[in-house]
């Protein structure tokens, strides 16, 4: 994995272009902030599930069932070892930044890292990874932005496109269901345009946020340290003390690459929809997503140097 290195600088490199393009097209007004909703939606309800979709259409294998349930574990393990880390740091204040530190932005960055890095074959492990996530947000997560359980809802979580791909996607691996190549062919077009559209709208995201009032918040680079370095670190020691006897190396580099992600976009989402600190929600997801451009390199190289 060592000779990955290379590769993952490039194809940082190469989504901080496309991540560029956006933040312009939002500056120059090509986008608008309506448009930039938009375009969010068909990331999260038409791209990302036509990839993870595809990446189920494969024939039973029950070593791919075994590293499945191998990603549930070890995500639990490290949204628990997160959510300490969150919980220590903040003494069980300031909810907008524990929900930085706990939740990573899976979908928009994890998937078409995975795509790039170890292939279309490693969504199906990402899409599991996501799923767990996925319940957390919409339980824990909620529960940390409203300080209660009152708007906690399963309802959302069993109704998100994430999920629901993950179980019609799930049924077509275990019964080998086979579609029709013009259905087959469609997802993986669909899923083609996941990547760049993902990092355009990071982009118009940052196009939104006042880039000088956040680099002067210190929260801010606290929230992106302890996101970013600290988690990803404890969890490739973790993922290190596990023999690949065990665990593949592959599989544990997905692990790693789906929680190196910077802040997720949801705790901006969360934030305005229950009217906490949404400013500074979108400081977060912002700037971790820059600084992510130094950080994932060094912590993914070192991973594949050392896993």
């Amino acid at each position: 994995m060592g000779s990955s290195f290379g590769v993952l600088i490039n194809q940082v490199l190469s989504m901080f272009v496309m991540l560029t393009v956006g933040y312009v097209a939002y500056r120059t007004k090509l986008v608008t902030k309506d448009g930039v909703g938009d375009l969010s939606r068909v990331v999260m309800y038409i791209a990302s599930p036509a990839v993870m979709m595809a990446s189920f259409l494969q024939p039973f294998d029950g070593a791919h069932l075994v590293n499945a349930g191998i990603c549930v574990v070890l995500s639990i393990i490290v949204l628990a070892i997160c959510a300490l880390i969150a919980h220590v740091a903040y003494r069980g204040k300031e909810a907008i930044s524990q929900f930085g530190v706990i939740f990573s932005n899976t979908g928009f960055v994890g998937i078409p890292l995975v795509q790039y890095i170890l292939g279309e074959e490693y969504v199906f492990y990402v899409t599991v990874c996501i799923a767990v996530l996925t319940f957390l947000i919409w339980t824990y997560g909620v529960y940390l932005v409203c300080g209660s359980m009152e708007e906690v809802s399963l309802k959302k979580v069993f109704t998100n496109p994430a999920v629901v791909t993950l179980f019609i996607g799930f049924a077509f691996f275990l019964f080998s269901i086979t579609l029709p190549e013009f259905i087959s062919g469609s997802l993986d077009t669909l899923g083609e345009v996941n990547t760049g559209l993902a990092m355009v709208v990071l982009g118009c995201y940052l196009g939104q946020t006042k880039l000088s009032l956040i680099v002067r918040d210190l929260r801010v680079y606290k929230v992106s340290i302890l996101r970013l370095i600290v988690a990803p670190l404890l969890t490739l020691l973790v993922l290190w003390l596990i023999p690949a006897s065990l665990v593949p190396t592959d599989i544990k580099m997905v692990v790693l690459i789906t929680f190196s992600t910077p802040v997720g976009a949801m705790v901006a989402m969360l934030s305005q929809k229950y009217g906490a600190n949404y400013e500074y929600g979108a400081g977060i997801v912002s700037l971790s997503t820059l600084l992510s451009l130094i950080t994932m390199p060094l912590v993914l190289g070192f991973g594949a140097a050392i896993l």
